[in-house]
C-alpha cells in the first residue's frame, strides 16, 4: 500500500462553522482507529467468504442435482479465491477515498493499485477456466491469461516504482502564501473525500442490490448460468474518480498554478482515464493498457521531479 506523507492541517481552517463541522466529520471517520478497526473486519470478512465459498462448492460438487444457485457457483474450487480479493479490493477503494486529502501522488498510486489487483483477481478466475482444459494449458484461448498474468506483474513493479519516485519527489520553497494555500487546499479535499465516500458507498448499494436481483431471477428461471463478478461497480468506480481528479486539478491552483504542477495533475488525470478504458477492453488488450497507463504516470511523474530539481538548482532563472 502506498504510505506517502500526510500534510495535516491544524489552523487557518475556512471561516464558515458548517465547513469545519465538515472537516471534523472527516477527521473522526477517517481516524486512524476507523481505519485499523475496518482492515480488521475485512480480514474476518475475506476469511468467512473463503470459507463459505469453498463449502458451497464442496456442496454442489456432492449433490447430484444441486439447486440453481449453487450449480451457478461452478464446481472448480479456484474460482473461490476471487471471493476475498473482491472484499479486499472494497478495502482499497475505501482506502482510496481516505487518501484524497494527503497528496494527488498517493491518490494516484492507490488507483494503480486497484487496478493492479482487478487484474490479478482475473487471473484467478481464469486459473479456474484453464483448469478445465484438462491437460491442454497452453492453447491459442489460454494466451490472454498468460498475457494478464505478465501484465499483473508488470503492473506490481510499476506501482512500486510509482512510489519510490514519489517518496523522492523535489519539495518546493515553502512560502507564507503556499502555506496558506495548501491548508485550504488539504480542508478541500477533505470535503471531497466525504462526499465522493458518500457517493461510492451508494453505488456499492446499488450494486449490490442489482446482483441480489439477478440471483433472484436466476432462482425464478432455473437456469444455470453462471454469477459473473461484479465488474461494472469499478468501471463506474474509475469514472468517478475521473471527474474527482479534475475537481481536485482545479482546487490545486490554490497551492500553485505554476506549469509543471498543471501538467503533472493533468497527465494523471490522462493516466485515470486510460485505466478506465483498459476495464472494459476485451482481452488481452485490457492489460497492456492499464500497464501503459500506469507507466505514462511513472514517467510523468520522473519528469515532474526532473523540472522541479531545475527550479531550485536554478532559482533566479
Amino acid at each position: 500500500m502506498a504510505t506517502f506523507p500526510s500534510p495535516n492541517i491544524t489552523s487557518s481552517l475556512p471561516p464558515s462553522r458548517a465547513w469545519q463541522q465538515l472537516i471534523r466529520a472527516h477527521d473522526r471517520i477517517f481516524s486512524d482507529a476507523n481505519k485499523l478497526s475496518l482492515k480488521h473486519l475485512v480480514i474476518r470478512l475475506s476469511i468467512a467468504g473463503f470459507v463459505l465459498h469453498l463449502a458451497l462448492i464442496l456442496l454442489a460438487r456432492s449433490l447430484a442435482n444441486p439447486p440453481v444457485v449453487l450449480a451457478a457457483l461452478g464446481t472448480n474450487y479456484l474460482t473461490a479465491i476471487s471471493t476475498p480479493f473482491n472484499f479486499i479490493l472494497f478495502y482499497e477503494v475505501l482506502t482510496l477515498i481516505a487518501a484524497v486529502p494527503a497528496s494527488t501522488t498517493r491518490s494516484i498510486a492507490n488507483q494503480f493499485e486497484i487496478v493492479s489487483l482487478i487484474f490479478i483477481r482475473d487471473v484467478f478466475k481464469n486459473l479456474a477456466i484453464i483448469g478445465g482444459f484438462h491437460g491442454q494449458h497452453f492453447t491459442r484461448q489460454t494466451i490472454p491469461f498468460y498475457i494478464d498474468m505478465g501484465a499483473s506483474l508488470a503492473m506490481y513493479f510499476v506501482v512500486a516504482l510509482f512510489q519510490y519516485i514519489a517518496h523522492r519527489a523535489v519539495v518546493p520553497m515553502d512560502t507564507e502564501a503556499r502555506s496558506r494555500g495548501l491548508q485550504r487546499f488539504i480542508a478541500q479535499k477533505k470535503v471531497v473525500a466525504i462526499g465522493l465516500a458518500i457517493l461510492l458507498i451508494g453505488m456499492a448499494a446499488y450494486n449490490f442490490g442489482i446482483f441480489s436481483i439477478h440471483v433472484e431471477r436466476l432462482l425464478a428461471s432455473g437456469h444455470n448460468s453462471p454469477l459473473e463478478h461484479m465488474t461494472t461497480y469499478y468501471n463506474d468506480l474509475f469514472n468517478v474518480m475521473i471527474f474527482t481528479d479534475v475537481l481536485v486539478l482545479i482546487l490545486s491552483l490554490n497551492v500553485s498554478g505554476r506549469y509543471e504542477m498543471v501538467f503533472r495533475n493533468a497527465a494523471f488525470v490522462v493516466s485515470i482515464i486510460l485505466l478506465r478504458f483498459s476495464l472494459t477492453e476485451t482481452a488481452p488488450y485490457g492489460a497492456p493498457l492499464a500497464l501503459l497507463a500506469m507507466a505514462f504516470g511513472v514517467l510523468t511523474l520522473l519528469l515532474y521531479n526532473f523540472h522541479m530539481q531545475i527550479e531550485r538548482d536554478n532559482p533566479n532563472n
